[in-house]
């Protein structure tokens, strides 16, 4: 059994004071409210900035942890570190002087020292750069600062088409093929620039806030040689993701054209539609082999509500020999758009019922999303709390909550110790945290811990996941569990087990919303 996750020793007011200064994002003397009572220690002081929007939550644990490094990359304050891919880190950053919020992709050190690999990234600087479409994410700058050469990209308020269909499921079909044809759109307008992408997949394509679907990640976009241009990659080598890899691709990726895109497209949209790869095998070569000599997979076999014309279009896409295939974008698009009045838009209708095609989430996704900070009003999760739960009057007093312990999963040392805060202020004294959805569930029952109360993103499974697996283990199904998070997207909160102990509270919270959730959860019936 896992061991308690301790808190890293508290820093004092003084030295987190002295270590702001010192990271010279804002004056302390500026940005330190008056009512900060001066028992404060460093964590709370660090909460405060955060809620107040003085700092991010991510420079907030630097601060902390003294990672001064980590705070700046060239002309830019990063504001958080949204994930890594092959070649870097991707970072979401605020430019000094023109306060524009974006995002910098970073090549690794490793990846640095190596002439092809720099390579690869200037001609990745020089591709983007010459893309300008709503359908593709748009490049604004490249530099080198001592972290490594970078990449200044638009930022994205969205997610990934794989975070998408992993937390809602399958896609309803209309919905599927409306983001397939907008990727279509931007797709058309590269290869008339002359540029392949070459890794399309729903890792790669970003749907933002106002339901803008956007292609990403075009490192390995392959300059068309009637551009004049040397072929980004020898012959024979091999780049993209082999799930949704052309035939020809895994054989050459030098010696393709527009077709290759086509038909990773077209395993795309089977993905939306049945959340899973096309093909599946026990090894790389055996996925491949399946690409190239495995019958095209029907849509309509795993979703009866796909009508034939749409199948006959995406059949054509995966077609194993480029010449059977769609000859351009512009084809795709003039066909999805003549079938999308036959659509249904209902909810997706798997073959063999609900749950018989389950989302898998991609392992080589490279590009990591924004995930919005902003405060959200409680109204917009007050659907997440459990029906009759509305008021403090008809649950356990403060005095019975005190006697709670509450688990607390978040990886954020600053979070962690918000959440604490509030708990010790309502009287609850055990109030273990850690990082893990594993040690989360391990310390609830080594502690008899009743409630918990979890992070959306931990590190090794979402709080969703980590909800599910509590409801699943017969030690602790009946424990109160709080989501904690500033994402209100519907198809998200899909996942979360429903139940009189589960509830969401928007970040950030104040004591009496966390104390009101608290007392939902746990008065849902008797607790064993």
């Amino acid at each position: 059994m896992a061991s308690e996750k301790l808190a890293d020793p508290t820093v004092s007011r003084a030295e987190f004071l002295e270590s702001l200064a010192e990271s010279g994002l804002v004056d302390p003397a500026d940005v330190l409210p008056a009512t900060v009572p001066l028992t404060a220690d460093g964590a709370e002081i660090a909460w405060v900035l955060v809620a107040s929007g003085k700092l991010s939550r991510y420079q907030a644990d630097a601060v902390l942890a003294r990672r001064f490094g980590d705070l700046r990359i060239g002309n830019y304050d990063v504001l958080d570190r949204l994930g890594a891919g092959g070649m870097g880190t991707v970072f979401k950053a605020r430019h000094r002087r023109m306060k524009r919020v974006v995002a910098l992709k970073v090549l690794s050190k490793e990846v640095a020292a190596s002439e092809m690999f720099v390579s690869r990234f200037q001609r990745e600087v020089e591709t983007i750069a010459r893309l300008t479409h709503p359908n593709i994410v748009m490049a604004f700058d490249a530099d080198e600062c001592e972290a490594g050469p970078f990449l200044v990209m638009e930022l994205v308020n969205g997610r990934d088409l794989t975070a998408e269909v992993g937390a809602g499921g399958p896609l309803p079909v209309a919905d599927a093929v409306d983001r397939i044809l907008q990727a279509a759109r931007g797709l058309d307008y590269a290869h008339r620039q002359g540029i392949i992408h070459r890794d399309i997949k729903p890792g790669n394509l970003l749907r933002d806030a106002d339901g803008t679907v956007k292609v990403a990640d075009l490192g390995l976009a392959r300059i068309s040689q009637t551009e004049g241009q040397t072929s980004l990659t020898q012959a024979g080598s091999v780049f993209g993701t082999i799930d949704y890899m052309s035939p020809e691709q895994a054989l050459d990726s030098a010696g393709v054209d527009a077709r290759a895109d086509v038909y990773s497209l077209g395993c795309t949209l089977y993905y939306l539609l049945t959340g899973r790869a096309p093909y599946e095998g026990g090894s790389l070569m055996g996925v491949m082999l399946k690409h190239r000599d495995s019958p095209v997979p029907s849509l309509r076999a795993a979703r009866p509500d796909v009508p034939p014309e749409l199948d006959a279009i995406y059949a054509r896409m995966v077609a194993k020999r480029p010449d059977d295939r769609q000859a351009t974008m512009a084809e795709v698009e003039r066909q999805l758009e003549q079938v999308r009045p036959k659509l249904p838009s209902g909810a997706a209708v798997l073959a063999g019922g609900p749950g018989a095609a389950p989302a898998t989430a991609s392992p080589d996704r490279t590009v990591a999303l924004d995930s919005p900070l902003a405060a959200t009003s409680q109204d917009a999760f007050s659907v997440g709390l459990p029906a009759g739960s509305s008021a403090m009057a008809s649950g356990p007093t403060p005095s019975a909550l005190a006697r709670l312990t509450v688990v607390v999963a978040e990886p954020s040392r600053t979070q962690a110790g918000i959440v604490r805060n509030y708990l010790k202020q309502i009287g609850i004294e055990a109030a273990p945290s850690t990082g893990s959805g594993r040690d989360a569930i391990d310390t609830v029952k080594r502690v008899g811990a009743r409630v918990v109360i979890s992070s959306l993103h931990l590190s090794d499974m979402t709080g969703i996941q980590l909800a599910a697996a509590l409801r699943a283990d017969p030690e602790c199904k009946d424990v109160g569990f709080v989501l904690a998070t500033s994402e209100a997207n519907p198809e998200l909160m899909a996942g979360l087990p429903a139940g009189p102990r589960t509830a969401v509270v928007p970040k950030p919270f104040d004591l009496a919303r966390l104390t009101q959730v608290i007392a939902a959860v746990i008065d849902g019936g008797p607790l064993t």
